[in-house]
């Protein structure tokens, strides 16, 4: 029985370039469509959306307080949801490598038996 190696890519079951597209979409911002384009704007709050101790008065400040804490930790949720995208980004690329390293290790092995 004789082993024939695949020598097209047509016959790999991966596209070592899509996995890398993948994580490109999740983050390229050229076209503004990807989730981080979408999060980054999301997040860019502007200045007035925080109230300030005094905007309602005496007793309405620890009301303006907190809604200046909830505000601050969108914000912060927003650009932690952003960054863990470019971490997966990052994430898609190794596997990609890793796909790579494996395919050349795998056909020195099946030359080698």
């Amino acid at each position: 029985m004789v082993m024939t190696l695949p020598s097209d890519e047509s016959a790999r079951i991966y596209d070592r370039a899509a996995i890398k597209r993948l994580g490109d979409a999740l983050v390229d911002d050229t076209t503004g469509t990807s989730p981080v384009s979408y999060l980054e704007e999301a997040g860019a709050f502007p200045p007035n959306m925080r109230l300030g101790w005094g905007a309602l008065g005496v007793l309405g400040s620890p009301l303006a307080l907190e809604h200046d804490k909830i505000v601050a930790a969108a914000e912060r949720k927003l650009g932690d949801m952003a960054q863990s995208l470019h971490g997966h980004r990052d994430e898609l690329y190794t596997a990609s490598g890793n796909v790579g390293t494996a395919e050349v290790e795998n056909i020195e092995n099946v030359r080698s038996i």
